[in-house]
């Protein structure tokens, strides 16, 4: 660039007419930007935290009480069965390694007894672990984790909302003793594999202990969880929204006819929930094909997105990138330092009519309606080929991924399912090389978004990884632990599994478990089983 090293200066003209060399930087910034990762701000710092942590774990960077009563080789030498133990616990944690940008446990392939590509922390689950049963002809029609994973919220056809997960009693051997922080471990809260979720919790919800359930009229079809785990959101088949307080099952706010219907008395029926980031605002879809946001102070409607053709299966915000509200792309990656990387609160709606389309939150105008294919999956045919999309199917699932970054993974009921950007490009097909047209009932991704978890309605579970696209495990007793067969129906278990549809799956927060239901009205009992 003629600024040192010896070289001549550029001549004049050298990047073309109207340009300079700050213009073409941006220029080129703008180009690479697609394939360059962005990560938010602050993310080093909780990759610090991250790490000191598991150094903390492991050893490495020893707590207080480890320095005060641990003496390294010199225990060893007078207890020798206690320093053989440390010795072997060294040597386990040699064959990892810590994952910073994934914040997990990866197993050395080499020494690893299994010899596969997964991670300690997140195991793909394929062995079923617990089951919650309901009563007889009641189903689950809706299900969600708390954020703290120590909870697993259940909505039933009767109307009922109940809370499961009991921590197990600790051992009296454990509780005279003290951890390595100075805590007993009677009294630290318990950890996911610790609780039991086939029991109701009762130790900290004692309305749930004298039979006071938080319930509604109809069944209850939608359920959310605000972030800070405070306040549960509820929706029923008359389009009744009702907000909890999960601590003592006070309602503290009550939506009648949340979305419009055509019977005087009731709603439409509100199929999706979710809190806004600050849990000031409830975003609710329902069966009037329209999206709407309710506040919890005023309880009533502030905003209504419309557009769909047919009733509203998902809806959800996401922060995106402020250039993607704006129609003119080519202008955006031209000059990609114009932007400021600002970014706006989105809506993204998933419907029956076979599109998703985004919104912008504030205005609640329309920013792109996208259109998956069904069929002609062909690379070339589907960007430059229009009539290669020979029909659309219902959209049930968007998943917003944070690993690719504004990525989202679109689940159709058909055999395929897509990971997209929210400018409509597709940018892997999720597809089983097993079997050929087993529909996608249903979809989860793991925390780490590693793994893509996808019910299908030949009864197995399809893990594929996101990043490749490809198989990782097919759960083939996914559909027959998930349902329950009916009484006296003479009817197989395979033949019942084919019956009953898986209706959703549930994916914990922090552990490996995988939860799927039915809410087929064919079975003896609803059901819901975590595998791990």
């Amino acid at each position: 660039d003629g600024g040192g090293g010896g070289g001549a200066p550029l001549p004049p003209g050298y990047y073309g007419p109207e340009n300079d060399k700050s213009r073409m930087r941006r220029r080129i910034a703008g180009l690479l930007e697609r394939h360059v990762p962005e990560l938010p701000k602050g993310r080093l710092a909780c990759l610090l935290q991250q790490s000191v942590k598991w150094q903390c774990h492991t050893g490495a960077y020893p707590t207080v009480a480890r320095m005060l009563h641990d003496d390294g080789e010199d225990d060893e030498a007078l207890d020798p069965e206690d320093g053989a133990k440390r010795s072997k616990k060294r040597k386990k944690h040699a064959d990892m390694r810590f994952d910073l940008l994934l914040g997990n446990v990866v197993v050395d392939k080499k020494k690893s007894r299994r010899g596969s590509s997964e991670t300690a922390a997140e195991r793909i689950p394929g062995k079923a672990y617990q089951t919650i049963k309901l009563g007889k002809k009641t189903f689950v029609e809706s299900a969600c984790f708390h954020p703290d994973g120590m909870g697993l919220v259940t909505g039933s056809s009767d109307g009922f909302i109940e809370v499961w997960g009991e921590p197990n009693k600790r051992n009296k051997s454990s509780e005279g003793g003290n951890d390595d922080d100075g805590q007993s471990p009677s009294s630290a809260p318990p950890k996911p594999h610790e609780v039991n979720f086939e029991k109701l919790r009762t130790s900290d919800l004692p309305y749930q202990k004298n039979d006071e359930l938080m319930s509604h009229d109809a069944a209850v079809l939608a359920l959310a969880v605000s972030r800070d785990g405070t306040m549960l959101a509820s929706a029923c088949a008359h389009g009744t929204i009702s907000v909890w307080r999960l601590e003592t099952g006070r309602l503290l706010r009550r939506i009648e006819r949340a979305h419009g219907g055509s019977s005087a008395k009731d709603g439409a029926a509100v199929t999706c929930l979710e809190f806004s980031p600050d849990s000031s605002r409830v975003l609710s879809g329902g069966h009037d094909a329209t999206v709407r946001e309710h506040g919890l102070l005023s309880s009533r409607m502030m905003k209504q997105f419309v557009g769909h053709a047919s009733y509203v299966n998902c809806a959800s915000y996401v922060a995106l990138p402020d250039f993607l509200s704006n129609d003119d792309e080519a202008d955006a990656v031209d000059d990609p330092l114009s932007k400021d990387r600002a970014r706006f609160l989105a809506v993204v709606s998933a419907s029956a009519d076979g599109t998703v389309r985004i919104y912008h939150g504030r205005t609640a105008e329309a920013i792109r309606s996208i259109n998956p294919p069904v069929a002609g999956l062909s690379s070339a045919g589907l960007v430059r080929e229009s009539n290669s999309v020979v029909r659309s199917t219902s959209v049930h699932t968007v998943l917003h991924l944070h690993a690719p970054p504004q990525t989202m993974v679109v689940v159709p009921r058909a055999s395929r399912a897509f990971l997209m950007s929210y400018t409509g490009s597709i940018l892997r097909v999720y597809a089983r090389d097993d079997v050929q047209g087993a529909n996608y009932l249903a979809g989860g991704v793991s925390r780490s978004n590693r793994y893509l978890f996808l019910a299908c309605d030949d009864g197995k579970c399809a893990v594929f990884d996101v990043m490749s696209g490809s198989v990782e495990r097919i759960v083939n007793s996914f559909g027959k632990e998930c349902t329950t067969s009916a009484a006296g129906g003479g009817e197989s278990d395979s033949a019942m599994t084919r019956r009953a549809e898986i209706s959703g799956v549930v994916v914990h927060p922090h552990c490996g478990y995988l939860g799927g239901y039915s809410n087929d009205r064919g079975q003896k009992r609803g059901v819901l089983t975590l595998f791990k």
